[in-house]
């Protein structure tokens, strides 16, 4: 992702498919990645009724839509959210306005059941198993549907017809990304063709990714990941610092004089920003730009006369009389109790 903000560049080293709709997230397919291990603390959800849902603990503040949540409703149906239950069997294509259930995310949306009076072929029963998972930023909540039955035929609270078994697993990462799992098990049934699979945001405006709805559409190959999208802003300043008259006396803007550019990025979303940089041109016609020099970073907010002068930059940024000057700010992580993370890059020059 790149932007381009007033002089100069601010690069996100990463690849995104971006997915119309969304604000927060986008989509990828990756190479799938085997399931995550459930241990002896996972949660089994006793006996839960078809068409039922279950707020569960996520274990961390987790970022969705603009906000964040420490609970999370599961449903037997295969999907989460975080509004008002719509826990109706039947799938529809996105969006999805049905009882005001607008904040949600699709493994596997279908008429799925945990366990029916007849099923054709394999076991009658399967699992709906959840638990936090890791440690710092890490954290992740796994959700695993296993062998989860499709209902054919409902009566009340109860599946009296079930065909196919479904293994899928969700798991919600403290960063705010989210991945849909699908194991190749050799009889895992899940291939879309009845199913809503995707993420809604809200409904009203429309914010949401449609991956498939009722289309043969899972490769097993590949998992679904949706990125949370770190919001950076980003500030340049300037400041005096020397000049060959006045030296650092109250210094001013005249030939041989030292200016102090400031480059400040903040982060306000709840997602970390990894590789981040900033690119800034510098003016050949009036500066010397042999004499770029103690490019650094800081974290805070910039303080353009205060700071002092080092070298600190980055591995992947520019060394000391290189034009155009690339600062490495590294890794930017997401809000912390309510305030936008920041980092300052400086770097010095003398006017011609």
């Amino acid at each position: 992702m790149v932007r381009k903000l007033f002089l100069f560049w601010i690069f996100f080293c990463a690849t995104y498919a971006w997915s119309a709709g969304l604000v927060y997230l986008t989509r990828t397919t990756p190479t799938a990645t085997s399931l995550d291990t459930h241990t002896g603390g996972a949660t089994t959800w006793s006996s839960p009724p078809d068409d039922g849902s279950l707020l569960i603990n996520i274990g961390f503040s987790f970022p969705f839509n603009g906000t964040t949540y420490t609970t999370v409703k599961i449903t037997t149906n295969g999907k989460l959210n975080f509004g008002v239950d719509e826990i109706s069997g039947g799938n529809i294509a996105l969006p999805n306005g049905l009882a005001g259930d607008y904040q949600s995310i699709y493994p596997y949306w279908d008429n799925l059941t945990p366990n029916a009076l007849l099923i054709l072929g394999g076991p009658l029963t399967g699992s709906i198993k959840y638990e936090t998972l890791g440690s710092g930023d890490d954290q992740r909540l796994v959700v695993t549907y296993d062998n989860i039955l499709k209902c054919n035929l409902g009566l009340g609270s109860l599946c009296v017809l079930a065909l196919g078994h479904y293994t899928f697993q969700a798991v919600l990462y403290k960063n705010g990304d989210i991945r849909f799992r699908y194991p190749d098990t050799g009889s895992n049934d899940a291939d879309g063709s009845s199913a809503t699979i995707g993420v809604q945001e809200n409904f009203s405006p429309s914010h949401y990714d449609q991956y498939s709805y009722n289309t043969t559409s899972i490769d097993f190959t590949k998992d679904i990941l949706y990125s949370y999208i770190p919001s950076i802003s980003v500030s340049k300043t300037s400041c005096v610092i020397y000049d060959p008259v006045n030296s650092t006396t109250n210094p001013k803007r005249i030939p041989g004089s030292t200016i102090r550019y400031a480059i400040q990025v903040s982060n306000s979303t709840y997602g970390t920003a990894s590789a981040v940089f900033a690119t800034d041109t510098v003016d050949s016609g009036k500066f010397d730009t042999s004499t770029i020099k103690y490019l650094q970073i800081q974290s805070g907010t910039c303080n353009c006369t205060g700071v002092s002068s080092a070298n600190n930059n980055g591995s992947g940024g520019s060394d000391d009389g290189e034009n155009p000057v690339i600062l490495d700010y590294g890794s930017l992580t997401g809000v912390v109790g309510g305030v936008p993370t920041y980092k300052c890059g400086y770097f010095e020059v003398n006017v011609k």
